[in-house]
């Protein structure tokens, strides 16, 4: 090939060529669509509390008309996530034992009390709560060094 013209026509040819042979061999047709993916919520176990032995009560303690005491709780969450303690309510009438005598009448009330306590995926806390009970002058005698359980209500939620 002699001619410079024809070899440059040539060289363009192939070069145009295969760059539209490229650009068709990589187009594809696409396309998109709409529709829906499922995902399922699981159930929130209830907390369970649990009892908190007499030993541990060392300060805030009851007497009739005095100041409010000290209550202390162990929340148990089943939850596979963290939970807090939203709040703490009473629903039932406190009992006393391990007193000096008969303690019939307890003469202790709940306060309302929202702690706002974590309580880890799958664990337990032990809250103190400054302040939750207190004991009026009705208090039996046989109440002296009693240990009191209060139902409470307790309400957790997520986080």
């Amino acid at each position: 090939m002699k001619n410079p013209t024809l070899r440059r026509v040539l060289v363009v040819t192939t070069v145009v060529g295969a760059t539209l042979g490229g650009g068709i061999a990589v187009a594809a047709w696409t396309s998109s669509g709409s529709g829906a993916a499922n995902a399922k919520a699981g159930t929130a176990a209830a907390p369970t509390t649990g009892t908190v032995a007499a030993a541990a009560f060392t300060s805030g303690l009851l007497y009739p008309g005095g100041p409010a005491g000290d209550a202390k709780i162990l929340v148990n969450n089943p939850n596979p996530y963290p939970v807090k303690v939203s709040t703490i309510v009473a629903n039932g009438t406190p009992a006393g034992s391990g007193g000096t005598g008969t303690c019939t009448t307890t003469g202790v009330s709940w306060t309302a009390q929202s702690p706002n306590a974590p309580v880890a995926a799958g664990g337990s806390a032990t809250l103190t709560l400054a302040g939750a009970v207190s004991m009026s002058t009705a208090s039996d005698d046989g109440c002296q060094g009693a240990l009191f359980a209060i139902p409470v209500t307790v309400t957790v939620v997520s986080g």
